[in-house]
């Protein structure tokens, strides 16, 4: 296991699910984790599981979605550690609705959390980690849909997918600042967010049948994976976005809503999915 005593940590979304793991895996590791949260509260819980781990973690609140708001916590945790080696720009957010059905607002409330927010995030880092000098690692959290479309999270698949591209951006461009860029792309994994996806047995069934683990992730999972990426054992990983869905999308997205193409001018959401074998 990496090593990353000496090292700060920032992540972003640490209030739970996959910040949340990734925190405690960091603080178990020797890190001290500052964790920034929409939810001063959820933040803080993590702080405390994180110090029960190891020491010198602290939560933050912070607005993904305001840029001088998403300044003015990278410099609280600039100020508190006097340094940030590591980041976790994990925060995001997401809505289960057709694009037609979609409302402008929350399209631009999206696109603003997920591509926009982070980019603020990996901006402010990085022109702190190249103005201490000695390079840094990033890690973006992308999704399984920047690869593969899954109905009714337009919004939230093509803001992945541009964060994808930013970070092969950013990875291109801060190379000679030796700083790691790279990003992770979950499947479906239990958390907060994905409580709609995995409201019913059947719907978690569906999921099982699909997965050719045979199961759902954990955020530990993701956990493991993001440590890696921000230890030297991946020093020559740069500028890739890595899936971690248990095999997933090796067949397409799970279709929790799915259409009959062949009624013209009907979208039944639901019809599909109630003809597709997920009873007991």
């Amino acid at each position: 296991m990496a090593d990353f005593k000496g090292k700060v940590a920032l992540v972003t979304g640490g209030g739970r699910g996959l910040g949340q793991g990734t925190c405690v895996e960091l603080a178990a590791r020797g890190a001290q984790v500052a964790i920034a949260d929409r939810k001063l509260e959820m933040a803080e819980e993590t702080a405390a599981l994180c110090n029960k781990a190891g020491a010198g973690s602290k939560a933050f609140d912070f607005d993904q979605a305001k840029g001088d708001s998403v300044e003015a916590m990278v410099a609280e945790v600039a100020a508190h550690y006097g340094q940030i080696d590591l980041l976790f720009a994990n925060a995001g957010t997401g809505k289960f609705v057709p694009v037609v059905d979609m409302k402008k607002a929350d399209w631009d409330f999206i696109i603003q959390v997920n591509l926009n927010g982070t980019f603020y995030v990996c901006q402010e880092v990085a022109k702190r980690m190249i103005a201490r000098g000695k390079g840094g690692k990033m890690v973006l959290t992308a999704s399984s849909g920047s690869k593969v479309i899954a109905d009714q999270l337009g919004a939230y698949c093509a803001s992945k997918a541009a964060v994808e591209m930013l970070m092969k951006h950013m990875a291109a461009e801060l190379g000679n600042y030796r700083i790691n860029v790279n990003a992770i792309l979950p499947g479906v994994i239990e958390t907060g967010m994905t409580t709609p996806m995995l409201h019913d047995d059947r719907m978690k069934r569906m999921l099982i049948r699909e997965t050719p683990v045979g199961r759902w992730g954990k955020p530990e999972d993701v956990a493991k994976l993001v440590a890696f990426l921000l230890s030297d054992d991946a020093s020559y990983i740069n500028g890739e976005g890595i899936m971690i869905d248990g095999g997933q999308t090796l067949h397409g997205f799970p279709r929790w809503y799915a259409l009959d193409y062949t009624k013209e001018n009907v979208c039944d959401w639901e019809e599909r999915f109630n003809e597709y074998p997920y009873k007991p």
